[in-house]
């Protein structure tokens, strides 16, 4: 009976068995060695939501401080602090807020060409219900924070 899986060969001079190429990359001696990600998934969940919550600390200036250089070029720190509270005008006590997707945006208009990834919170507060999205670019140690936008979740009729 012959199997559909390649059979192991043997060095005749050191009789050590000896599998086919592939299995050499499968190996765990091969294995990629994964040392920390600065730019993962969990760390740019992690960047946008202290991002939010030195909004919710109405700490505009910290903000913006954080914020990657491509973000401070284009908003002047006045104007981030003024974009700020016209956008967090009082909706009340923060009640709840979780990140339900992230997305990747390639190429965006306006922006340095590359990936970058926006990060959107469904957030509750006392007097209103919204979406946050966090706009990040990959940075040498991590994401930057390059944009933040906060929209009705239910527009009026």
């Amino acid at each position: 009976m012959s199997s559909v899986y390649p059979q192991p060969h043997t060095i005749p001079a050191a009789g050590v068995p000896r599998t086919h190429a592939f299995a050499s990359l499968l190996s765990i001696r091969n294995a990629p060695r994964l040392g920390p990600q600065p730019n993962s998934l969990d760390n740019a969940v992690a960047c946008a939501t202290h991002w939010v919550r030195l909004s919710d600390d109405r700490r505009p200036d910290a903000m913006w401080l954080e914020a990657g250089a491509l973000m401070q070029k284009r908003v002047p720190r006045q104007e981030w602090t003024r974009y700020l509270r016209r956008i967090r005008l009082d909706r009340g006590a923060l009640v709840s807020r979780e990140w339900c997707e992230v997305a990747r945006v390639r190429d965006p208009v306006g922006l340095p060409p590359g990936d970058y990834l926006n990060v959107i919170f469904v957030t509750h507060y006392a007097r209103a219900a919204l979406f946050e999205t966090v706009s990040l670019a990959p940075g040498g140690s991590g994401w930057l924070p390059v944009g933040y936008i906060i929209r009705p979740m239910h527009q009026p009729l």
